[in-house]
């Protein structure tokens, strides 16, 4: 049987980056020839390498750049036509703007995934400029596939994508082969609680709400140590993050972490009484997934992403306000029970809806759809009015009635 090639093209790396490994390393490649098209990476270029993938450095501007943007566009188009892949799988903001309308243009079919829609990083004039190319996109897109049912309602009632050109594949992580026998052994047994998150320091990520939450949480529990995984990646505020944590005096308390790649990052998960998240929006993070996939019980925003897979009191709790995130973490720090019920719910969770090994056979046959060009209604979303965490039972598939 002919393999079917699938070009994955982004400017993004962190999230994205974790969602492409993801596929890379549970793709059935006796079905697919994957090829790479992203900025320099290490982790990425390893992983490529051990299956034999070939991973081209492309480099993109992230900001709007009418004359770098319009070269990017024609060195896509020109990459596409040379390649002839059987779909062209663009994830992230420019790569999603700049590949649908080169696959559109070299006649080659595209599967978007946003991870994120771009205008919800910005406000003002900058807000509507990136809703306003995002909506002019639309004529350029072949098919759409979010990692969330948040992100995908947006694009339906916002942006104004047709319901039948969106489908839904949530987020995915690895699961050890005896996943189910394991158990979370290293709670409470920090010398001091070990709150922390791993975010870039940008507006998005919102890190300076979350030297705030830290501040207040060591004033009612002074033994407490804050962690902050992502320095060094795109640190638009850390000369922000740095005046307020001193302006606090919690320096001693709080603690700053380069990017690292995933094993030491996945370490650094364990390693924690609580995972707290500040985002103002998300596609769907895999910090999340990961830190519910070793039981680590989680604070996160109460944003797009997040309250997809979040219920209070049940797996973790999502938050409005800074006072629901002390609370709930103080909540966490003061019950061990309490703690170890919310993060045992949440590896439960995550092993029953976020499992790649499961979920990349989904994305095997969206694949087959999408390069023949063919779409059954089975594949198709039929109703996205729903309350997402009560329909988590029906995840197995894409059809949603």
């Amino acid at each position: 049987m002919k393999k079917l090639k699938i070009l994955h093209i982004t400017q993004s790396l962190g999230g994205v980056e974790t969602y492409i490994r993801e596929i890379i390393n549970h793709v059935d490649k006796d079905q697919f020839e994957l090829k790479i098209v992203a900025p320099p990476s290490k982790t990425l270029t390893e992983v490529c390498l051990q299956y034999n993938i070939q991973h081209i450095e492309f480099n993109m501007s992230r900001s709007f750049n009418p004359f770098s943007d319009s070269i990017s566009l024609i060195r896509l188009y020109r990459l596409i036509k040379r390649e002839r892949p059987s779909c062209v799988h663009i994830h992230s903001s420019k790569a999603g703007f700049l590949g649908r309308i080169s696959s559109k243009l070299a006649g080659c079919p595209s599967l978007f995934t946003p991870n994120g829609v771009s205008y919800l990083s910005f406000t003002g004039m900058k807000r509507l400029i990136y809703f306003t190319l995002e909506s002019f996109a639309k004529f350029f897109t072949d098919r759409i596939l979010t990692v969330s049912y948040s992100e995908a309602n947006r694009l339906i009632y916002e942006v104004g994508h047709k319901q039948n050109s969106i489908d839904v594949l949530l987020n995915s992580v690895t699961f050890p082969l005896n996943y189910s026998s394991l158990q979370r052994t290293n709670h409470s047994k920090n010398e001091h609680p070990k709150i922390g998150t791993i975010a870039r320091l940008t507006p998005q990520k919102n890190p300076l709400l979350y030297v705030t939450v830290a501040y207040h949480v060591i004033q009612a529990h002074p033994e407490s140590h804050f962690y902050l995984l992502g320095a060094g990646f795109h640190d638009h505020l850390k000369t922000e993050v740095i005046d307020l944590i001193n302006r606090y005096g919690i320096a001693d308390q709080f603690h700053i972490l380069d990017w690292c790649d995933p094993k030491a990052s996945s370490e650094f998960i364990n390693s924690l009484d609580v995972f707290v998240l500040t985002s103002v929006f998300e596609g769907l993070p895999y910090s999340l997934l990961e830190s519910m996939r070793a039981g680590v019980p989680c604070v996160v925003s109460a944003c797009d992403g997040c309250l997809d897979v979040v219920r209070n009191g049940e797996n973790g709790y999502a938050c409005l306000t800074k006072e629901q995130y002390v609370k709930a973490i103080l909540d966490l720090l003061e019950n061990p029970g309490l703690a170890k019920r919310i993060g045992e719910n949440g590896a439960s969770y995550s092993y029953t809806f976020h499992n790649s090994s499961k979920n990349s056979k989904i994305l095997s046959e969206i694949y087959k759809k999408v390069s023949n060009s063919e779409w059954s209604d089975e594949l198709q979303i039929k109703n996205l009015e729903f309350n997402s965490f009560a329909m988590a039972k029906d995840h197995e598939a894409i059809t949603l009635g």
